[in-house]
C-alpha cells in the first residue's frame, strides 16, 4: 500500500468518526438521562409509600404511639426522596373507605369531608419532583416531571 493511499484512508476514518460521534454521545447521554428520569420516579413511588405506611403505623390509636401530623408525614416521605429531582412537593389527605369505586375519596392536601386521621379511614400520600436532564435543554424540555402516590388503610 503506497503512502498516499494510507494518508487517504486516515482521512476517511477521522470524516466517518466526525459524523458517528456526536450521535454516539447523543445516545450515551440519552439514555443516562432516561435512566436518571426512571430512578427518581421509583424515588417518588418509594417515598409515597413509605410516608403512608409512617402514616398508618404511628396513627396514635390505642396508646400505641403519639399520633403523626401532617407535617411529621411530610416530612418523613420527604427524607426518602434522595436525589429524587427538584421541586419536591409532599401531600397528604385522609379519606373514608370507598367500597364501591375503590378509590379514595380525597386529593391533594384536602381531606374528604367528614374524614379524619382515625382507624378505618384512608391515607393518601403524594410526592411529586422535577428532573432536570442534561438533553432535555437541547430539545427545549430542561425537567420531566415525576410523580408517585399510595394510598393505605389507617389500621393502628
Amino acid at each position: 500500500m503506497s503512502a498516499r493511499r494510507r494518508n487517504r484512508s486516515r482521512g476517511q476514518a477521522l470524516a466517518e468518526v466526525a459524523l458517528v460521534a456526536p450521535l454516539f454521545f447523543l445516545m450515551v447521554f440519552g439514555v443516562i438521562d432516561l435512566g436518571r428520569v426512571i430512578w427518581a420516579n421509583d424515588i417518588a413511588a418509594s417515598a409515597a409509600r413509605e410516608g403512608a405506611r409512617y402514616a398508618s403505623v404511628h396513627a396514635g390509636y390505642a396508646d400505641l404511639t403519639v399520633p403523626a401530623s401532617k407535617t411529621d408525614i411530610r416530612d418523613h416521605a420527604t427524607q426518602y426522596v434522595i436525589a429524587g429531582g427538584l421541586n419536591i412537593g409532599v401531600t397528604v389527605c385522609f379519606s373514608t373507605v370507598h367500597i364501591a369505586s375503590n378509590q379514595p375519596g380525597c386529593s391533594g392536601d384536602t381531606d374528604e369531608v367528614g374524614a379524619d386521621y382515625a382507624r378505618g379511614n384512608l391515607v393518601t400520600v403524594g410526592v411529586s419532583a422535577n428532573v432536570p436532564t442534561l438533553l432535555g435543554s437541547f430539545f427545549g424540555r430542561t425537567q420531566w416531571s415525576v410523580s408517585g402516590s399510595s394510598t393505605v388503610l389507617i389500621n393502628n
